[in-house]
């Protein structure tokens, strides 16, 4: 038997306030992809016999605001969220996505 899902489409599809399922399967996409990188940088979040997953409320909401993200840069027009058709580059989820690496605990590279 395996251990229940620590983050769903169905979360990441309220929190977007999108319909659920998507005939495209990009949320489960998103989220999938999350999902996996997630559980991978954060490996010692794994315990129990079995070993389970098991975030906290701050990893498991930054997971949440990853997967909306990626979900949502592909409607851009450039396919990449905050990025117009002007000449000029602003990243505007820049800070936002500083906030979600924070609340996911992910570490930063060390040259060792």
């Amino acid at each position: 038997m395996s251990a229940p899902a620590w983050i769903t489409p169905q979360e990441v599809a309220t929190y977007l306030d999108v319909p659920y399922p998507d005939e495209a399967g990009r949320i489960d996409l998103c989220t999938e992809a999350v999902r996996v990188a997630v559980e991978h940088r954060r490996s010692d979040l794994l315990t129990g016999d079995p070993p389970a997953f098991t975030p906290g409320g701050d990893v498991h909401a930054g997971a949440i605001m990853w997967a909306a993200q990626v979900f949502q840069s592909r409607n851009a027009p450039s396919g990449y969220a905050g990025y117009g058709d002007e000449t000029t580059l602003y990243d505007a989820l820049g800070p936002r996505r500083a906030e979600i690496m924070r609340l996911l605990g992910w570490r930063r590279p060390v040259i060792g």
